[in-house]
């Protein structure tokens, strides 16, 4: 586990998934940490996020796979690349098992970087083969709701102060998607007001919300500020059917692989597509404010 803290933030970072552990203040720790309920607490999604039909994708008509949900990243461990008292860089060591399920040769690092009351996070994809390389990326950090003892999980919203139209997309039962929008019921103007039951069938993935999600309440000032400004998507989850404390974020580049059928790598018009030696960077910044 590596440590890193500033004046307002201490953060702790596993190098088993590259994954936030920990992020807290003085005052409060905002990452849930109840590993008997959730056995996670920010995992880095790559390449892809959420399910593939069947765990499997398609690239130069091969079949690969299984894949897990949420690709390889999560399971993966990290070698520390570069370390200060307040940043943390990571790269994948890519085992032999992950070449045998991914037919690409790639670099993936994740640099984390305190500053002020803010954690930055920056996932840089390289690749490194002689092919375009086709990927999803996404965060997956889950946040103590209520944010302060004496408050509900129903006193709070999750507010996309930039969102259009907030527009939800649709799954099937076994969480893959359908190619289709809907309103969400449960939204009041740019609002998600929060309440367990909204998480009965999964995850709400919403589109048109902007690169801006604010977990908040009226009732105190406490709130948790969280960027994308790289992703199309936004997910929020809890555990399925549960009255549980926390509240995910989930900004994702793309979406889960299609009801009915095996994912194709080069024809899903939402992955990421990087040249033959390029490479990018995607970020999220989460800001505490008290």
């Amino acid at each position: 586990m590596i440590t890193i803290q500033n004046e307002y933030l201490t953060a702790e970072i596993d190098e088993k998934g590259a994954q936030l552990s920990r992020l807290g203040t003085k005052n409060a720790e905002y990452i849930y940490d109840d590993l008997s309920v959730w056995n996670k607490h920010a995992p880095v999604l790559f390449p892809f996020a959420g399910r593939l039909k069947d765990q499997k994708f398609i690239y130069h008509g091969q079949e690969y796979g299984p894949v897990k949900i949420h690709g390889f990243a999560p399971y993966a461990d990290y070698e520390v690349t570069d370390r200060t008292a307040s940043a943390v860089g990571m790269r994948m060591i890519v085992t032999s098992e992950i070449k045998a399920i991914w037919p690409f040769e790639f670099t993936f690092s994740v640099r984390f970087v305190l500053r002020e009351q803010t954690l930055c996070v920056t996932y840089e994809v390289e690749n490194n083969g002689d092919e375009t390389m086709y990927y999803g990326l996404g965060s997956h950090p889950g946040f103590n709701v209520p944010l302060r003892d004496g408050l509900r999980f129903e006193d709070y919203y999750v507010e996309f102060p930039e969102a259009g139209a907030l527009a939800v997309n649709n799954m099937s039962d076994s969480c893959l998607m359908l190619g289709t929008q809907s309103p969400c019921p449960a939204v009041v103007g740019n609002r998600v007001p929060l309440r367990h039951d909204l998480f009965d069938r999964d995850a709400l993935i919403f589109s048109n919300m902007g690169k801006t999600a604010v977990i908040a309440t009226e009732k105190d000032r406490r709130r948790v500020i969280v960027t994308f400004p790289d992703t199309a998507y936004c997910a929020l989850w809890h555990k399925v059917k549960m009255q549980v404390p926390f509240l995910c974020i989930e900004p994702w580049t793309s979406l889960p692989g299609d009801e009915g059928k095996i994912t194709d790598l080069e024809t899903k018009p939402d992955y990421n597509a990087l040249r033959p030696g390029g490479y990018r960077e995607h970020h999220l910044n989460i800001t505490v404010l008290e």
